[in-house]
C-alpha cells in the first residue's frame, strides 16, 4: 500500500505543473462559460435582459435591466438597470489539483484504456457539475441580494421565488467549502472506482 501511494504522489506531482500550465490557458474559457450560462439561466428565470456582458480580471460583469415593462397605476414607466458581477474563479480555483491527482489515480494502475477512460470522464463530469450547480446558487444569491434596491426592484424580482437565508448557506457551503475539499472529494471517487474495477478482476 505504501509503494502505491508513494507511486501515485510522484505522479501526481509530475502532472501538477503541465495541469497548472495548460489550465491558465483554458481557466478563462472555462470560467467565463460555467458563470456565463448559470447567469444567464438564473436571469432568463427572473425575466431580467442582459444587455452587455464583461470581464474584468476574474469578475464577470453583467448589465442587467428588467425585460418586461414596468408602468405605474398612471402609465409612467419605471425600468431599471445595474451592473452585477460574480467571481468566476469561486468554486474552480482547485481545478490543477483535483485533475491532477484524478489523472494520478486513472494512470497509476494497470486498466484497459477504456475503464481508465470512464473513470477519468466521470471524475470531470463530476466536477463539472459542481461548478455549474454552485454558480447557479451563486447566481441566485446574487440577484437575491439586489431586491431592495428600490420599490420597483423589489416588485418586479419578487413575483418568482427569490433564493432564501436556507439556499445561499447551501451555497455558502459549496463555495467555502466544497470548492476547497473537492480534490478529495474527486480522488476519492477515482480511487474507489479503481479499487472497485482491480476487485473484480481479481
Amino acid at each position: 500500500m505504501q509503494r502505491r501511494l508513494l507511486k501515485l504522489f510522484v505522479l501526481f506531482l509530475l502532472l501538477l505543473f503541465p495541469t497548472i500550465f495548460g489550465w491558465s490557458y483554458l481557466k478563462n474559457y472555462y470560467n467565463f462559460f460555467i458563470s456565463n450560462t448559470a447567469f444567464g439561466i438564473t436571469a432568463k428565470y427572473y425575466d431580467l435582459a442582459i444587455q452587455k456582458t464583461d470581464t474584468k480580471g476574474k469578475e464577470i460583469i453583467f448589465s442587467i435591466k428588467n425585460a418586461t415593462p414596468i408602468r405605474d397605476i398612471n402609465g409612467k414607466s419605471h425600468d431599471f438597470a445595474m451592473d452585477i458581477s460574480l467571481d468566476m474563479e469561486a468554486v474552480t480555483f482547485n481545478v490543477p489539483l483535483t485533475l491532477s491527482l484524478l489523472l494520478a489515480i486513472v494512470l497509476g494502475f494497470k486498466m484497459p484504456l477504456k475503464k481508465r477512460w470512464e473513470i477519468f470522464y466521470t471524475g470531470v463530469l463530476l466536477l463539472f457539475m459542481l461548478h455549474f450547480f454552485s454558480m447557479l446558487l451563486f447566481s441566485l444569491c446574487t440577484i437575491a441580494s439586489i431586491v431592495n434596491t428600490n420599490l420597483y426592484v423589489h416588485f418586479y424580482l419578487t413575483r418568482h421565488y427569490l433564493a432564501g437565508e436556507m439556499l445561499c448557506a447551501i451555497k455558502d457551503f459549496f463555495i467555502n467549502y466544497a470548492a476547497r475539499f473537492e480534490p478529495f472529494l474527486i480522488g476519492v471517487y477515482g480511487w474507489w472506482e479503481v479499487e472497485k474495477k482491480l476487485s473484480f478482476k481479481r
